[in-house]
C-alpha cells in the first residue's frame, strides 16, 4: 500500500523500504540522510571499507552539490527526487566494466515502468547515460541521470558506485538546470500530471538491480536490452568530445550503432566511421 501524501512532499518511508529489502541483494543495508552535498563521495568512501557489503545503498532526501558527468551540477529540492548511490562489489560486478552503464540504464528504465506501466512505450535512453521520457529522441525529456565511479586493484574492478538521480515529484521550476544542448528536463510528476510514490520507486529500483546482478541473469543479454532502449540510434547527431588538447573534436553524422563495450558508432557527413567512447550527443537540429 502506497503511503504517498498528495498534498505535500513526503519523506521516503525508510521503515517500509528496509522491510521490503531486508533480504534482497540490493538494499539490505541503507545509509539514509536528510541532506548531503552528494551521495557519491559518501558511497565511494563506504565502498572502500572491507566490512561494507555489496548492495548497500546511500540515499538522501536532498542533494545540494551533486555532480554529474563532466562535473555538471545536479541539485534537487528536499523530498522530491530519488537520489541514490548503490555500492557493488564482487561477485556482483560484471566481467566487462562497460556493462555497468548499461545495467544502470536498464535498471532505471525498468523501475520507472514497474511503477508507472503506461510509460512502457515512452521511455528510452540517450547515449550514454540519460533516461528520457517521450516518444523519440527529438521529443524526449530527461527524467534521470547516471554517474558511475569505479576502483581497480591489479587491473580488476574492486568495487563500483552507481549514482542515480531520478526527477520524481519536482515542479517545472525546481528541475535541475541543464546545458542548452542537453534534453530539456522533466519529472515523472510533470510528465504524468500526478505525483509518484518515491518509496515504491526505490523498492522497485533496488529489486530490479538485484535481479540484474543475480545468478539467474548470467545468460541475460544486457547489451541488446540496452541497445533496444537507445533513442540515439538512427538519429542525425552532433557529438562533442570532451578530450583535452588536440583530441577534442566535434563530429556530425548519423548514430548507426553501439558496440558491446558501449561505444557509439557514428558515420560522419563524409562517410567516415567513428567509434566514440565519450562525448555529448545532440540532435543535428539543436
Amino acid at each position: 500500500m502506497s503511503g504517498y501524501n498528495h498534498t505535500q512532499p513526503s519523506l521516503l518511508d525508510i521503515t517500509r523500504i528496509a522491510r521490503s529489502l531486508q533480504t534482497a541483494p540490493v538494499g539490505h543495508t541503507i545509509d539514509y540522510y536528510a541532506a548531503v552535498p552528494s551521495t557519491m563521495p559518501m558511497a565511494y568512501a563506504l565502498a572502500s571499507r572491507a566490512d561494507t557489503r555489496s548492495g548497500t545503498l546511500v540515499i538522501a532526501e536532498e542533494q545540494t552539490a551533486g555532480v554529474g558527468r563532466f562535473q555538471r551540477h545536479w541539485e534537487a529540492p528536499h523530498s522530491q527526487a530519488l537520489l541514490v548511490s548503490v555500492i557493488l562489489k564482487p561477485p556482483h560486478l560484471p566481467a566487462n566494466p562497460a556493462q555497468l552503464p548499461m545495467l544502470a540504464g536498464i535498471a532505471v528504465a525498468r523501475a520507472i515502468v514497474s511503477v508507472v506501466p503506461e510509460l512502457i512505450e515512452e521511455i528510452g535512453l540517450k547515449w550514454p547515460n540519460d533516461v528520457l521520457l517521450g516518444l523519440d529522441f527529438a521529443s524526449g525529456r530527461k527524467v534521470a541521470g547516471i554517474l558511475i565511479e569505479t576502483a581497480f586493484q591489479r587491473e580488476a574492478m574492486a568495487h563500483a558506485v552507481v549514482g542515480m538521480g531520478i526527477n520524481v515529484n519536482q515542479s517545472a521550476g525546481s528541475l535541475p538546470a541543464v546545458p542548452p544542448s542537453a534534453p530539456h528536463p522533466t519529472s515523472l510528476r510533470e510528465y504524468l500530471g500526478r505525483p509518484v510514490d518515491r518509496s515504491d520507486l526505490l523498492i522497485a529500483l533496488s529489486q530490479i538491480w538485484g535481479e540484474l546482478i543475480g545468478p539467474n541473469q548470467a545468460g541475460h543479454d544486457i547489451y541488446h536490452e540496452w541497445r533496444n532502449l537507445l533513442y540515439t540510434l538512427g538519429q542525425p547527431v552532433t557529438v562533442r568530445s570532451h578530450a583535452g588538447g588536440n583530441d577534442a573534436r566535434t563530429i556530425t553524422g548519423v548514430a548507426v550503432d553501439v558496440t558491446p563495450d558501449g561505444e557509439l558508432v557514428v558515420v560522419d557527413d563524409l562517410g567516415y566511421t567513428h567509434t566514440l567512447s565519450a562525448g555529448d550527443v545532440t540532435t543535428r537540429s539543436e
